[in-house]
Parts: C-alpha cells; sequence; structure tokens
C-alpha cells in the first residue's frame, strides 16, 4: 500500500474519531432522512440506542408542527448545495421534547446529507424563564422598542404588538420625569449604565413604578446599538412604605385607648382563668363525689325500705366513702402542686411513678373492663424529677385513653403502659385501642381550652397543662402519634 493510501486512511480513521467523539450530534442520512450513520453523541441527545437510532427516520423523531420546516431545508439543500440551520423540536424516547439547531449539508455524492444537531433545550428554557417571568424591554438606539419580554407586557397590560415599534418614552415612560429621561440617555452614551426609580404607563391608563437597570448594546465594532432595559417592579413597596406613615400616625393614636383597654382585659383574663381552672377542679371531684352519693343513696334506700343492713355492710360502705373523700382531698393538693409546682424536684424511680399511676387509675370502676398491659424495664434508673406532677400527666393521659375507649364503645379495650431507657432519656408511652385522634384535630390537641369532650366532661387544659409542665419544669418532649388501632402518647425527659 501506497504512504499516500496509508496516510489517506489514517486521516480518515482520524476523521471519524473526531466526529465519533464530538459533542453535538453529527450523522449521515439519506433523502428520505433515514439514518445511515450516527456518532456517541446522538444517543443521549434523542434518548435511543446507536443501533436503534438506525431504524428510523430523522423525520419521524421531529414533533409535527416543525417537519415542514426541516423537509424545506432538505430539498433545498438538494437543489442549490449549501449548508443551512432550521430549529425543530424532537420528542426523545422517553417521551420528552428536546430543542435541535439543525444544520445540514448535501455530501458531493448528491445521495446524502450531512446532519449536525446542537442540544438548544437548556438554552430556550433559560430563555423562556427570562421571558415569563424578567421584566425587560429592547430598544435601538433611537429608543425604538425591538423587543419586549411577556412579563412585562402582563404587568402593564399591552401586548407585544402595541409595544414594538414604538417610542419606549412615548409609552411606557410617558409619565416619567424628564429630568431622569435625560440623565439616563446622557448615562448610555457615556458607555455607562444607569440605574433609578420611574414611573410607567399602563395600557389601562394606570401608573406603576420600576427600580430599572439600563445597559447598552454593543456591535462586534463596538458600537452602541441599543439599550437594554432591566426592571423590577416596586409599587407595592412604595404603596407600602406610603401606607406605612399613616398608619404610624393611627398606631400613635391608639396607643392610649389599647393601653386601657388592655387593663380591662387583664382582669377579665384572670377572672376567665379562674373560671376555667375551677371547671377543671369540678371535673376531676365529680366521679370521686357520684361513688359517695350513690353508696349514701344505697344506705338511705335500705333504711327507708325497712331492710335494715348489716353493721359489717355498713362500716364497709362508710369505709370507701372514708377513703373516697381522702382521695378528693389529696386530689385537690396534688391539683395545687400540679398547677403551681410548689413541690420539688427529687431523685425518684421510674417504676414507682408508674406503679402510682397504675393503683390510681385502677381505682376507677370503669377499667375493670378494660385490659392493662404494663411494660416496664426490670431495672429502671433512678432520675430527677417532680415526683406528684410526673404521675398526674401519667393519669391523666391513662384516662384519656379509657374514656376514648368507653366513647368508641370498643368492646376489648386494651391500655398499655411503656417505659424504657436510651440515649440518656426515659421514656413512657401510653396507647390505646380506642380507634386514634382525628387527622383534622392532631395539630391541636394541645392548644389550651381545646376539648373533644362536652362541656360538662372537661374544658381542655389536661393535654396543655401536661404539655406545659414537661416541656417548661421537667426539660422534656411529649408527641401523639395514631397507630393501628388507636393513639399513642410519648414522653421523653433527660435523666439528667
Amino acid at each position: 500500500m501506497s504512504p499516500e493510501i496509508e496516510k489517506l486512511k489514517r486521516n480518515n480513521n482520524e476523521l471519524r474519531e473526531i466526529v465519533n467523539n464530538s459533542w453535538d450530534g453529527i450523522g449521515i442520512i439519506d433523502k428520505q432522512s433515514k439514518f445511515i450513520y450516527v456518532n456517541t453523541a446522538f444517543s443521549p441527545i434523542l434518548g435511543y440506542p446507536k443501533e436503534e437510532l438506525l431504524q428510523f427516520t430523522f423525520e419521524s423523531l421531529i414533533l409535527k408542527e416543525y417537519k415542514e420546516d426541516f423537509r424545506q431545508l432538505l430539498e433545498k439543500n438538494i437543489e442549490n448545495r449549501y449548508s443551512s440551520e432550521v430549529h425543530v423540536v424532537c420528542q426523545r424516547k422517553d417521551k420528552q421534547k428536546v430543542y435541535l439547531q439543525i444544520t445540514i449539508s448535501l455530501m458531493l455524492n448528491k445521495q446524502f446529507f450531512v446532519v449536525s444537531a446542537k442540544d438548544i433545550t437548556k438554552q430556550i428554557s433559560d430563555d423562556e424563564i427570562l421571558d415569563k417571568y424578567v421584566l425587560s424591554s429592547h430598544t435601538n438606539i433611537d429608543d425604538t422598542i425591538t423587543k419586549v419580554s411577556s412579563a412585562f407586557t402582563l404587568l402593564s397590560g399591552y401586548s407585544k404588538e402595541d409595544l414594538i415599534g414604538k417610542k419606549q418614552n412615548e409609552v411606557i415612560f410617558k409619565q416619567a420625569k424628564e429630568n431622569l429621561l435625560e440623565e439616563l440617555i446622557d448615562s448610555v452614551k457615556h458607555h455607562k449604565e444607569w440605574t433609578g426609580q420611574l414611573q410607567c404607563l399602563k395600557k389601562d391608563q394606570s401608573t406603576f413604578w420600576v427600580d430599572v437597570k439600563v445597559k447598552p448594546m454593543y456591535n462586534k465594532y463596538g458600537d452602541i446599538t441599543g439599550l437594554t432595559y432591566l426592571m423590577f417592579d416596586i409599587t407595592n413597596e412604595l404603596t407600602l412604605t406610603s401606607q406605612k406613615q399613616n398608619l404610624t400616625t393611627q398606631v400613635s393614636l391608639a396607643q392610649d385607648e389599647i393601653k386601657q383597654k388592655d387593663k380591662i382585659l387583664m382582669q377579665q383574663s384572670k377572672l376567665a382563668v379562674m373560671a376555667e381552672t375551677l371547671q377543671m377542679v369540678s371535673h376531676e371531684w365529680r366521679q370521686p363525689l357520684n361513688i359517695i352519693s350513690i353508696q349514701a343513696q344505697k344506705l338511705e334506700l335500705q333504711y327507708s325500705m325497712e331492710e335494715n343492713p348489716e353493721p359489717k355492710e355498713v362500716i364497709n360502705v362508710l369505709e370507701n366513702i372514708k377513703n373516697t373523700a381522702s382521695q378528693l382531698s389529696q386530689t385537690i393538693e396534688e391539683f395545687q402542686n400540679y398547677v403551681n409546682l410548689k413541690s420539688t424536684k427529687k431523685e425518684v424511680n421510674a417504676s414507682k411513678i408508674v406503679n402510682k399511676a397504675i393503683e390510681i387509675f385502677k381505682n376507677d370502676q370503669e377499667t375493670k373492663e378494660i385490659d392493662f398491659v404494663k411494660d416496664v424495664m426490670e431495672e429502671t434508673p433512678v432520675f430527677e424529677t417532680y415526683e406528684n406532677e410526673l404521675t398526674t400527666i401519667l393519669l391523666n393521659l391513662l384516662i384519656n385513653a379509657k374514656e376514648a375507649i368507653l366513647k368508641n364503645n370498643v368492646k376489648h379495650g386494651v391500655i398499655k403502659l411503656k417505659e424504657y431507657y436510651q440515649n440518656d432519656a426515659i421514656y413512657f408511652e401510653i396507647s390505646d385501642n380506642g380507634k386514634g385522634i382525628k387527622e383534622e384535630i392532631m395539630h391541636r390537641i394541645f392548644e389550651p381550652y381545646f376539648s373533644t369532650k362536652a362541656s360538662q366532661h372537661g374544658v381542655g387544659l389536661g393535654l396543655y397543662t401536661c404539655k406545659m409542665i414537661i416541656e417548661t419544669h421537667l426539660n422534656g418532649t411529649i408527641e401523639a402519634v395514631n397507630h393501628n388501632t388507636g393513639a399513642r402518647f410519648i414522653i421523653k425527659l433527660p435523666i439528667k
């Protein structure tokens, strides 16, 4: 083989390597636009493997509205054999659109075309974003509008057809101060950017204000060929400044009146809190008082019907009344500590608190039909806390679980109290199968005075107070979640 042929072959291989590694898609198509050859870059551009692309015509991948432009370009190349360019949109294999800048040139054999495809999707997308969201206009050196963004037409009320070809200072900046426009023109003539605030006129003759940056545009010789205006709508900002001044005056006049009303509201708030507190106390007392009343009525009925009860039975009833009254007294003392936190922190074993809360809870007759599960550690840690307050919190949550089971008529009610230690914190979890908390109120259950119970059964302070004490005094957290069959409350307290 002659040196010339070897050199030609080597050059041909090098050229093929350059083409194959090009960033742009390069291919060869026939007159029906069927792919004869494609380089490596065509695959990621169109999303097809090279072997699969060779089964298509290029035109079949082009969207319908762009096919005619592509076909005309092929025909012009056949007639005149010159390289030319067109923008088309193709559909990738993943059904996404890709914008391509296509260059086509007829090969020497006049049977095939060389196609170069440049992916301009990002450029088109960026231009569309700028057009849609950025207020801008372009003028020539004589102030005639040559281009305007869709965002600006939307704000001004003009269409692009209304503005292009018109003098910008005679339409948009008609209301702007003349000295500012002169300053703008003078800055641009000296090749400087200009920034300032200008008043603009909408199509409906209402006004708006923009913060403007004006930059000169140049040709390749450095001559100024036009101006680019980048604008930001500041109408609301200026309006708010004016409104702020008026509001400042009004606020100043109203301050004295508000101070007087605050004094009245403070007194009313204290009375309201006292009323709510009394309701909460009465809620805690109602059940023990009912027990005392029923037992006393039972004795009274027996005596009225001349059925003298046995002394042992009378003593037993009186003993129950005495114990219940003692519980009432204890409730008041615990309630005072619960609200005022008069007690002091002390080291206590976690199991002691759990057992105390369960003991009080199980004295309630309504819990007899509910299964209770206790899941605690064999060796529970000692930690510093408010014993009575934490016991009362657990008891409150247990009562809420019981009431949810009874309210929803759950046949086999189950309440579980779990206690465990993890990452220097102790956890208490109380869960039930009472059908859970409605999602639409889940975010409100810890709000003060929010309750799903009838007014005679609660005032909505229980969970709020629990959360307040846990977060403020115990440095812990409490949260509520729903599980498969009910609700779960999780208390996390630091050991130290």
